[in-house]
Formats: structure tokens, sequence, C-alpha cells
């Protein structure tokens, strides 16, 4: 038999040597290459926002100044305009804007003498108008002084000297002296900060520009290697399959076991129930028997023994109220016997009584499937029961009507309500609520706002 004959592999084109070093280099230096003008961007954009914030600083300072030296002469012409109206017309009402300008003097020269702090250039400008404005208001309240005391000629005279004149255009010069010097110092900085606008776009635009081309670089780069991510792909979206396949698969045995337990947990509370109906109910019931033949055979006792057998006889109606009352909570045979709409407004009046909420039901006569009625049963006591232990509510609404092809079960209360997307360790009650709730094929919903109460909502088809 001929050998068959095997075609010989044509090998590709050795790459000239020249492109795979460059290929090299530029993979190696891509990274690296990005990293250096990112980092040289955000230190241009840093130092044109430090240089930025200082001119603006400057800025502020020089307007903070301008107001300042303004206050401070408004104020001393309106101490002494309200002065003049005072004394020429000796009104009250002329006092008051005085008192209201004097009141002012403090504050506006500790702020002079900050500004004389904080400002060199204008040191001596600040300390001069300071003193000016000093003894301006000093001659101010020596005139009011001498004309309330009664020496009105003196306090004329006194106003109108040319002290009080030279006073006032030596602080008109000085406050238009520093005003000068802060406009221009302030124009001084636009300046600047315009410049270190104009170089820090001129910088960021260069710099970007170098990284376009680097991420164009390792675009190229990154296409060669889009072959081989395409196989690891495939070959994780089979793995993702299979783990989805596996979840689905546990989620369907803990489902199953999760009904299990629930249907074991509700065989498990009427057989307590019933123990408890047979077993303790009888005990309760011969013992109210019993206290009351010993109560006939007493008729002639002392009152104290009366009063005993009565308090005896009244703890054990209160006993066997309390084993009712766990019963029907454990297996709710009123379900059965009286329906879903009467039961549960027997169990929203024993609530109301018992927690002091006033409740309000708005329930219809609905015929569902008994597992459907307990489970509507279970959601509203888990939900006053919520409602007693967390809410501190004054109104609850227990809701349950019709809508469409689904019953529509709502309880809404009036209390404290929480944060539905903070993670809580006392959720479990609600935890079980919702599972019931979909085992039954129903939708569930909870809304609460701190401060603004909560509502549970139930969804179940009919």
């Amino acid at each position: 038999m001929d050998a068959a004959y095997t075609a010989p592999e044509k090998t590709p084109a050795a790459k000239p040597l020249a492109w795979a070093w460059r290929s090299r280099l530029s993979y190696h230096l891509a990274g690296p290459l990005a990293v250096l003008l990112a980092a040289a961007v955000l230190a241009t954009s840093e130092f044109g926002w430090r240089a930025n914030a200082d001119l603006v600083a400057r800025r502020d300072a020089a307007v903070e100044t301008r107001l300042t030296v303004g206050a401070a002469r408004r104020m001393v012409l309106a101490a002494e305009s309200a002065q003049r109206g005072y004394m020429l017309s000796g009104k009250p009402e002329y006092r008051e804007p005085y008192d209201e300008a004097m009141s002012q003097a403090g504050p506006v020269m500790r702020s002079l003498q900050l500004l004389a702090q904080r400002a060199p250039a204008q040191r001596e400008n600040l300390r001069l108008l300071t003193e000016a404005t000093e003894r301006r208001l000093s001659e101010l309240s020596e005139v009011m002084r001498l004309f309330e005391a009664g020496d009105r000629q003196r306090a004329l005279e006194l106003m109108l000297t040319d002290i009080g004149r030279e006073q006032m255009e030596r602080i008109d010069t000085l406050v238009e002296e520093v005003v000068r010097r802060e406009e221009a110092a302030a124009g001084t900085a636009g300046r600047q900060r315009e410049r270190v606008r104009i170089w820090t776009v001129l910088a960021l635009a260069a710099l970007v520009l170098l990284c376009l081309g680097a991420v164009f670089t390792v675009v190229r780069l990154n296409r060669e290697r889009d072959r081989e991510r395409a196989a690891h792909v495939q070959d994780l979206k089979g793995e993702r399959d299979k783990l989805e396949q596996e979840v689905t698969r546990r989620t369907q045995d803990l489902t199953a076991l999760a009904r299990h337990l629930q249907t074991v947990r509700e065989d498990e509370r009427r057989r307590l129930a019933r123990e408890m109906h047979d077993e303790l109910g009888g005990l309760l019931t011969a013992a109210k028997l019993d206290v009351a033949r010993v109560k006939k055979r007493l008729g002639d006792a002392s009152p104290e023994v009366q009063e005993r057998i009565t308090h005896l006889s009244q703890t054990l109606d209160a006993g066997i109220a309390l084993k009712r009352r766990i019963i029907e909570d454990l297996s709710p045979s009123s379900l059965a016997n009286l329906g879903l709409q009467r039961t549960l407004e027997i169990q929203c009046a024993e609530f109301s009584k018992r927690a002091e909420v006033q409740v309000r039901t708005d329930i219809a006569d609905i015929r569902l499937t008994d597992e459907r009625e307990l489970a509507i049963y279970r959601f509203v006591q888990e939900a006053l029961t919520n409602v007693a232990k967390y809410a501190r509510a004054r109104h609850v609404q227990v809701r349950v009507q019709p809508d469409g092809d689904h019953v529509c079960v709502d309880v809404r209360d009036d209390g404290v309500g929480f944060d539905p997307g903070e993670t809580r360790h006392d959720t479990h009650g609600l935890a079980g609520m919702k599972f019931r709730v979909q085992s039954c094929g129903g939708q569930w919903l909870v809304q609460s706002t701190p401060g603004q109460g909560t509502l549970v909502q139930a969804r179940l088809p009919l």
C-alpha cells in the first residue's frame, strides 16, 4: 500500500527584525508611558488649580479689604449725620441711628486690625485709617457727652471746628488710597490668572495629544490579543453555563427543602395546638369545675376565703383564654369554621386590644385555597407582630381586597419606619413573609421611610 502523501505546512513569512523590535519596545513602554502621561496631566491640572485658587484668594482678600474700609467710612458718616440731626432737632429718633452706628465701631475696628495683620502692603495705611477713625469717633462721643450734659454751647463749638472736617478728609484720603491699591492688586491678579489659565490649557492640550497617541498604541497592541481572548471567553461561557445549571439545581433543592420545613412547622403547630387543647384544656377545665364545687361548699366561708376563691376562678378564666389565643395563633381553626374574612377581623381586634393600637380593617369576603388562606393569615400575623415589636405606631390599616385575578393584602402603619436598603439583623420575619408569599406564586413588596411608617404588601393569585 502506498503511503499517503502529506503536504508540508506553509510557515508564515518571518517578520522584519526592525518591526518586531519596535513592536516589542512599544508593548513594554506603552504602560509606563501612559502612567507618566496621566501623572503629568494630574500634576498640570493640580498646579493650575492651586495657582488659580491662590489668585482667587488674593482677589477675595482685596474685595474684603475694600468692603471693610468702606464699612468704616459709612459707619463714621452715619454716626456724624445722626449726631448732627440729634443736636439740631433734639428728637430721640435721631439718637437711635447714632447709637447703632457707634455699636458697630468695635467690630469694624477689629476687622481693620485683622486686615492690617494679613496685608503687609496695606498695613501702614490701615493703621493710619484705624487711628483716624478712632479719633473721629472719640470726638463724636465727646460732643455727644457735652450736649447731653447740658453744655450745648461747648458741644456746638467743638462740632463746628475744623478738626472733624480734617479727620473726615483724612479718612476719605486713606480709604481711597487703600481702595486704589486693592484695585491695582486685583487687576494684577486677574492678568496673572488669565496667563495661568492660558498656559494650563496649552499644557493640558499637549498632554492630551500625547495621551491619545499612547491610547492608539495600546489599542493597536490590544487588537493582537483579541483572538486569544475570544477563545478564553468561549471556555468561560461553557463554565458559566455549567455553574448556572448547578445553581439552578441547588436553588430548586433549597426551595423544596424550605417548603418542606414550612409544612413541617405548620404540622408541628397543629400537633401542639391539639395537645394543648386536649391535655392543657382538660386540666384547666377540670380545675375550673373543682373551684366551682369548692366555692359552692364554702358558701358560709369568710370573705377572705371567698375573695381567694373568686381570684382563683378569674385566674383560671384568664389561663383558659390565654390557652385559646395560643391555640389560635398556632393553628387558626377559625379559618375553617368562620372563613378568612371573619378570622382576620378577630385577629385584628384582639391585636388592637392587646397592643393598644387602633386598627382599621377593609377585608373582603374572598374564597381561596387552604394554603393561600393560611399564607394570608400568617402574613398579617407576622406584620402585626412586627408593628408591636418595632414600629411604635398608633394606627394600623389592614386591607384585603381583590385586584383583577389577584388578591392584594396591605398592612400599613404610621410608626417610626426604617430604611429598607440598610442591612439589618432582625429581618428574619420579613424574609419568612416574603418566602411564604412567593411559595404561593405571589409577589411581595415592602415600602418604608424613617419617620413615615411602613407598608408591607402581598399580591397572590386567586
